[in-house]
């Protein structure tokens, strides 16, 4: 990987003197690294920002390797946001970049996100990133730096009714047993226990062993789900439950959505689904 990223950079640029990558709006371009970036980015940015997002719909983003037509159309970005952890080949990517685009880790100052990257699960974390964009946009377009400090306001407000839903919900103290071990930082703010089935990455299955040992502990517990990440498929959960004799659903990572919803609607449909185990 390390010699493949060079050669993309010297493609791109050969692609970006060519002419192939046009920009035909005067409004603000921006990309972003994946889909919780993008709809924090276009939350914020509303009509007045052409926002793009690089990874395609359904593909995770911890896989996704970017061609030199994508590099290409980031050179000519004016803000480029990745969160990092998650997205290692953005990093790479935006140090490479022409001084012209201003690049956000919106993660940055937020820690976790080399042990657990899904630190936009935690509602704090989540208002820290979008005020990173918001600053950056307000910078790289301050003739409507009113207008997204607005869209950010009316947005975090929502959020913070929600958070006091999810602290209200009974939470705190409950096991949250799940295949993909994502939800770190879900469980900490609310006071819940997390045992999962694969690591954070979700890269790997799970032996028999481990298997057959969350299926105990699960009758153990009288827990009355296993939830699993849509975005990887229900394949584990659905043969732990029949298992175990319980439900398989989904809980959100908000690493993509197939339906193009934001951050405010997984959140809720995420508080919905966990009031199962209350």
């Amino acid at each position: 990987m390390k010699k493949i990223f060079p050669i993309l950079i010297i493609l791109s640029l050969l692609l970006t003197s060519c002419g192939t990558v046009e920009v035909q709006s005067d409004k603000m371009q921006v990309y972003t690294s994946f889909y919780a970036m993008y709809d924090f980015a276009r939350t914020i940015g509303g009509d007045d920002a052409d926002i793009h997002n690089i990874v395609p719909t359904g593909t995770e983003p911890h896989d996704f390797e970017p061609t030199a037509a994508d590099i290409a159309r980031l050179s000519k970005a004016d803000v480029f946001i990745y969160n990092g952890g998650i997205d290692g080949w953005a990093e790479k990517v935006a140090a490479n970049l022409p001084e012209t685009v201003r690049v956000v880790c919106a993660s940055e100052n937020l820690s976790g996100t080399e042990s657990d990257p899904h630190i936009w699960l935690n509602f704090y974390n989540a208002q820290m990133q979008m005020e990173s964009i918001y600053k950056a946009f307000a910078t790289a377009d301050n003739g409507n730096s009113q207008k997204y400090l607005d869209r950010m306001t009316e947005y975090t407000s929502k959020l913070d009714r929600l958070e006091e839903e999810y602290e209200n919900a009974g939470l705190r103290g409950k096991k949250l047993f799940v295949t993909h071990g994502a939800y770190g930082y879900l469980c900490e703010e609310f006071g819940m226990e997390q045992i999962a089935l694969e690591g954070i990455s979700g890269e790997s299955d799970p032996s028999p062993a481990q298997m057959a040992a969350v299926v105990g502990q699960i009758k153990n517990e009288g827990a009355p789900c296993i939830f699993y990440d849509p975005l990887e498929g229900d394949k584990m959960a659905r043969i732990v439950a029949s298992e175990a004799d319980i439900e398989a659903l989904p809980l959100y990572t908000f690493e993509g959505d197939g339906e193009n919803r934001d951050y405010l609607t997984i959140m809720r449909e995420n508080l919905n689904q966990l009031k199962r185990i209350i």
